[in-house]
């Protein structure tokens, strides 16, 4: 319907009239529901390395608040009328009002509505344009889009909307958005965003109003019979029910079914697992209403469950159970996703055990263990997280499986078993999961098995953590479990621990959770080896000792989330944990939020790899500081803090040695050779280019954009180059670094560059010794001391580099023939690999670990 700019803002103007004068709010109370707030995010600084997409934001927005703030500008409201994207029956579904009129509505969204974080219309979603607090901001989300503030038009605004999906030319005059409804009426498919592969193809704005209006009447319409009243659903073979117990919100809606649509058809098995899915929804349904009306659009059958106040979420999952199609039920929360394994391979997995249950091992956040199962205290009645806190490497896990007491969520069972363990006498929230995997085990007198190479992520919160009466459900649990099932102790001893419990009993502080039970999973004492020999004693062999296994912790900066792995550290700090594990010791990687795990009396010896940020060292273990970037930000006070010092540079260790009278080693980066070696499988799309992997650092890095001016074919693999590059030049955002090697040794030039501190205090990026050793043909800016690290195999005329963009111009225009061969780029590649290898540095700081844990380090 068009809408007359002057009777919109006649109407508004006539509504403040009304309101000042004490007339009664316009808007009146209907059934629906509202968002929840949209998480915080912040990105790490642009990481070195090869690069991927950042995963999206979820839908979602907080609740409303309770008094609104300062009246709108009447232009802003003219603006959202004219620009078509608000939909009036959408909005009203979200705020749970009707509204006489489209400019009423209106005036409500931008006084109080876009602060809560609903959405104005199904193609516009804020949280999912942008992942800003909305709430704390002046400026509205929908606003910001139509003046295309920050290349906004580009920007994916909805699961249902994505411009790159458009047919032809965008229009300079309009936003993409407005431009598709203006000229598309509403039984045209929409161009769906790249995350919403869980949806069904060809949706159209039809189907989209016809979900919101079936999730309404539904909503509305009490049900008036009991499940229970009911025959129980019958089974199909081989289909996994996912019964997900917490779906407040839309993000945990669209988030949970994403994940569930990904684990069920991953990309090497597109035929996948049959599944469908059931949402367990607490509290007011209308706050997910933008979730569950597109989760009827899924691609799998999905049903909704509420929660009611008055019963337990215990009772709803046994309702679920009840009317569940599938041969197993998989319950799980909506706040874990799946990280390694396949839908398929939890039922196979079920099977091939010969298990009741099936659990996954569960990551926290930071990506440390929160679960391994459950356990017991020797004479405690509280079930323990097993290994939370622990990093999943330091741990020799048994392989396929393990059997465990009891486990949390996400749990896969029969069907039948489920329905048959139902029954009174059971917590209603808190603890209910363990509870009900200790029932199914009991019940088929089989075991609960953690099956390792199935992962999960889980953050904090959840159905089954917390309850409004936790008295209640702990005292359900202890009296069902006065007995708990056996199995602990053999477990501390196949794991080799001796673990030490402290805290509370739940019961006596049923409040203060945080206080209840939890361990110290500290290693049991090992044998004491024989002592060796005098070499060549009579009628005795000789025993030579291995160097000790050492606990070490690599300690980085990267986010603990997937998007580390485009932080070359990612890859820099696994490859040397490889090496040093080559050499028999036990290595883990810490993320950055870990740089304090509360396990860290595990370790006895941190490695700090000094990028961005420095790491907090405990007191007990031997340290070492290897500086292999940004060395502006180091300072002698946290020099100090380590027993070694290493950098990658063979002239800044000499100058800040002199200068504040502390050690450091020189110890340069380097290449992994498993993954950088001659691969000859050429890439034809960088074939005669010069190709550049890497992100742009938010800036217009020289070697990118000078080899592109100098007309020389470019082709660039990397995030947030748009404003840098033409689009044209850009090839794609990431490459995986297993393969990367045939792009450098596919293309005419492999092109690098350092930041400019990193260049001039002699720091060489691991990029050239990657290059190398792929018999790439290396075009990099000029590094003090860079000659001198290749003197013995360089070719006739040196490596390629240059130091202003004349030069670097001068060199593309020459071409990579004139400065190397084929026979030159071999040798290089074999000395690189032998000389520069992650095994040569771990080799280095092993034996200098060894003599300071000695005492024999001159000069310490």
């Amino acid at each position: 319907m068009a809408l007359d700019p002057s009777k919109i803002i006649r109407a508004l103007v006539d509504g403040r009239g009304r309101q000042a004068r004490g007339g009664q709010d316009e808007a009146t109370e209907v059934p629906g529901p509202a968002a929840e707030p949209a998480p915080s995010s912040a990105g790490p600084a642009e990481p070195a390395g090869h690069a991927e997409p950042a995963r999206p934001a979820e839908p979602a927005g907080p609740a409303e608040p309770e008094a609104g703030p300062a009246e709108p500008d009447v232009s802003d409201a003219e603006r959202v009328l004219g620009s078509g994207v608000f939909d009036v029956e959408w909005y009203e579904a979200q705020a749970g009002t009707t509204f006489p009129d489209p400019a009423r509505a209106v005036e409500h969204y931008l006084a109080r509505g876009r602060r809560a974080g609903w959405s104005p219309h199904p193609l516009f979603v804020p949280a999912r344009f942008r992942t800003h607090r909305w709430e704390r901001e002046e400026t509205d989300p929908l606003i910001t889009y139509l003046d295309g503030v920050e290349d906004a038009w580009r920007s994916v605004t909805s699961p249902l909307f994505d411009p790159a999906g458009l047919d032809g030319p965008s229009d300079a005059g309009r936003s993409p958005l407005v431009a598709f409804l203006e000229e598309n009426g509403p039984d045209v498919a929409l161009p769906l965003a790249p995350e919403s592969g869980w949806l069904r193809a060809g949706l159209t704005l039809t189907d989209v109003r016809e979900a919101l209006r079936a999730e309404l009447r539904e909503a509305g319409e009490p049900a008036t019979t009991s499940w229970q009243d009911q025959p129980p659903a019958d089974t199909v073979p081989g289909l996994v029910t996912v019964v997900v117990v917490d779906c407040g919100s839309t993000s945990d809606v669209t988030s949970t079914l994403r994940a569930i649509d990904g684990a069920a058809r991953p990309e090497d098995a597109p035929q996948g697992q049959p599944v469908d899915a059931v949402l367990l929804v607490p509290g007011e349904r209308r706050r997910a209403v933008v979730g569950l009306t597109l989760a009827r659009l899924a691609r799998c059958a999905v049903r909704v469950l509420p929660v009611p106040a008055d019963r337990g979420t215990s009772s709803v999952v046994d309702e679920a159970a009840h009317g569940a199609r599938g041969e197993h039920v998989l319950l799980m929360s909506s706040r874990q996703g799946f990280r390694e394994g396949a839908l398929a391979d939890w039922p196979a997995a079920l099977a091939e055990s010969g298990a009741a249950v099936v659990h996954p091992l569960v990551l926290g956040g930071t990506l440390l263990v929160r679960d391994a199962g459950v356990v017991y205290p020797p004479h405690g009645k509280d079930p323990v997280p097993f290994l939370k806190g622990v990093h999943p490497d330091s741990v020799p896990w048994p392989r396929p499986w393990f059997a465990v007491p009891g486990a949390p969520v996400p749990l896969l069972a029969r069907t039948e078993s489920v329905r048959a363990v139902r029954g009174p006498s059971r917590p209603r929230a808190l603890w209910a999961d363990v509870d009900l995997s200790q029932r199914l085990a009991a019940h088929e007198e089989r075991p609960v098995v953690v099956v390792r190479d199935l992962v999960v992520t889980r953050s904090a919160g959840g159905a089954f953590d917390d309850t409004t009466e936790p008295e209640q459900d702990l005292s359900a649990f202890r009296a069902t479990w006065r007995e708990v099932p056996p199995g602990s102790a053999d477990l501390f001893g196949t794991f080799g621990l001796a673990p030490v419990f402290q805290g509370l009993t739940a019961l006596s502080a049923p409040d203060k959770a945080k206080s209840w039970t939890r361990a110290l999973w500290l290693s049991a004492p090992e044998p004491s080896a024989p002592e060796p020999s005098a070499p060549g004693a009579p009628g005795r062999a000789e025993v030579r000792e291995a160097p000790p296994a050492l606990r070490w912790a690599i300690k980085t900066a990267m986010p603990a989330a997937d998007r580390a792995r485009q932080w070359g550290d990612f890859h820099f700090a696994h490859s040397l944990a490889d090496a040093l594990r080559g050499l028999g010791q036990r290595v883990v990687v810490d993320y950055g939020p870990n740089d304090a795990r509360e396990t860290s009396y595990r370790d006895d010896v941190v490695l700090m790899l000094r990028g961005l940020r420095p790491a907090r060292v405990p007191a007990h273990v031997t340290s070492a500081v290897w500086v292999i970037s940004h060395p502006e930000d180091v300072t002698a006070r946290e020099l100090a803090t380590y027993d070694l010092r290493y950098a990658a540079s063979l002239t800044w260790p000499r100058d800040v040695s002199a200068r504040w009278g502390l050690p450091v080693r020189p110890l340069l980066q380097c290449t992994d050779p498993s993954r950088f070696y001659v691969d000859d499988e050429t890439v034809d799309e960088v074939v005669g280019k010069a190709v550049l992997v890497g992100n742009s650092r938010n800036q217009a890095r020289p070697v990118a954009v000078q080899s592109v001016r100098s007309g020389t074919p470019v082709a660039v693999y990397g995030a947030h180059w748009e404003k840098f590059l033409p689009p044209e030049v850009i090839a794609g955002t990431y490459v995986p670094n297993e393969i990367v090697r045939r792009y450098y040794r596919s293309a005419a030039w492999a092109l690098n560059d350092h930041w400019p501190d990193m260049r001039d205090l002699g720091f060489v990026a691991n990029r050239v010794f990657d290059i190398l050793a792929s018999g790439g043909r290396l075009l990099t800016d000029d590094v003090h001391g860079l000659a001198e690290l290749f003197r013995p195999v360089l070719p006739e005329r040196g490596l390629a580099t240059f130091t202003t963009p004349e030069e670097l111009h001068a060199l593309l225009a020459e071409g990579s023939d004139a400065w190397y061969d084929e026979a030159a780029l071999r040798t290089l590649s074999e000395h690189v690999r032998t000389e520069h290898s992650f095994a040569a540095r771990a080799a280095v700081l092993l034996e200098d670990v060894l003599a300071q844990r000695a005492g024999t380090v001159a000069g310490t």
